[in-house]
């Protein structure tokens, strides 16, 4: 009988650290064993895997050689970086290999595209365009400030704040906050986007006004995941705050994190973020598949409307773990092994039918 196992694939040992060892501490309870490896510890000619396995003993992740695992929870994030560029392929190669409990999310711009297909949603992303000089500078002139943002990469990493006047631009990075002007001249505003891009592909949005009252950008991050029978289950939501006059709220650009106050929402806010938890990871499953774990970033402007700013298929738990009791922690880390021994399950029964259907044929 084919043993089956799982797998966590990152691109570095080292990333998510206490995500992955609380992973692998609930996994040790139920008697599964998590393999942890990055693409390059796969040797596509053997399939063996030069990695890392918990050993429930000594509670620590040890160098091991094992078979491809037969499951794979993928938490590999995409960047700029040259490692992240050589690993997509490998990536591509082990999906056809084994079974990944989510493939992930396209970029920003297929997600948008697909959001705007729901009637719903549609009202509640703001105006996206890819970036073009020609687009940056129609929107400019429609909107005071425009944000830039890449198709690919999280973490509030590679965002800038354009802001025209009659004779310059000014652009400001919404890491440092670091501001730059230069004359608004066609040759000036091509040379600068090629420097704050890179050559790669950014989508731009108007500036909303997401700030509370001490000028302090925030957001919602509501964390959903797969659960059994297929239904999507919140995990939990909390609220994301940026430092004071700063332009994002990610926690990797200094942000904070609060507990989600529903008595703050009106009815229409809740019906209408009740309505998006229920109804998004279905959505995008029905042109994604498969999903399993989605992170839901919502705006609320001064005017109190909401906005889907972002949905990520690898969000980070911080928000989440923060905000949680013990209960719902656990839960966040049991997820993971609860979907594998689901899978295990059905695969087991499966080869118990095949091996039922020919001893029937040899009688």
């Amino acid at each position: 009988m084919t043993s089956v196992t799982m797998g966590l694939l990152q691109l570095g040992h080292d990333q998510e650290k206490e995500y992955v060892t609380q992973i692998a501490l609930e996994a040790s309870l139920k008697n599964v064993t998590l393999h942890v490896f990055t693409p390059f510890d796969w040797d596509s000619e053997t399939n063996v895997v030069k990695g890392l396995k918990f050993d429930k003993n000594s509670l620590t992740f040890l160098p091991s050689s094992f078979i491809l695992p037969k499951v794979i929870y993928d938490r590999c994030f995409y960047s700029r970086s040259d490692e992240a560029k050589k690993a997509a392929p490998i990536v591509r190669q082990l999906k056809e290999k084994a079974y990944f409990l989510g493939y992930g999310l396209p970029d920003k711009w297929r997600v948008f595209e697909t959001l705007k297909l729901h009637e719903g949603f549609a009202r509640l992303l703001p105006e996206t365009r890819l970036l073009k000089p020609s687009s940056l500078v129609s929107m400019l002139k429609e909107h005071k400030q425009v944000i830039m943002k890449p198709l690919a990469g999280s973490g509030g990493k590679g965002i800038h704040l354009v802001t025209k006047s009659k004779s310059s631009f000014e652009w400001t990075d919404a890491s440092t906050t670091q501001k730059m002007s230069h004359q608004a001249t066609p040759i000036k505003l091509s040379e600068e986007l090629k420097r704050r891009t890179g050559g790669i592909p950014y989508l731009i949005q108007p500036y909303l006004s997401l700030t509370d009252g001490d000028q302090c950008p925030y957001d919602l991050r509501v964390i959903i995941r797969k659960g059994t029978a297929g239904k999507w289950t919140e995990l939990g939501r909390g609220i994301r705050y940026g430092e004071p006059l700063g332009i994002v709220s990610n926690l990797s650009s200094g942000g904070a994190i609060k507990p989600f106050d529903h008595t703050a929402l009106s009815d229409e806010q809740k019906s209408v973020l009740d309505a998006i938890i229920d109804q998004i990871g279905d959505h995008l499953e029905q042109h994604h598949p498969r999903l399993f774990e989605l992170g839901i970033d919502i705006g609320l402007d001064n005017d109190g409307k909401a906005w889907i700013l972002e949905v990520n298929s690898k969000p980070g738990f911080q928000t989440v773990l923060f905000t949680s009791d013990h209960l719902g922690r656990r839960a966040v880390h049991q997820g993971p092994i609860d979907a594998y021994l689901r899978i295990k399950k059905h695969v087991l029964k499966q080869q118990k039918k095949r091996k039922k259907g020919a001893t029937v044929i040899n009688e």
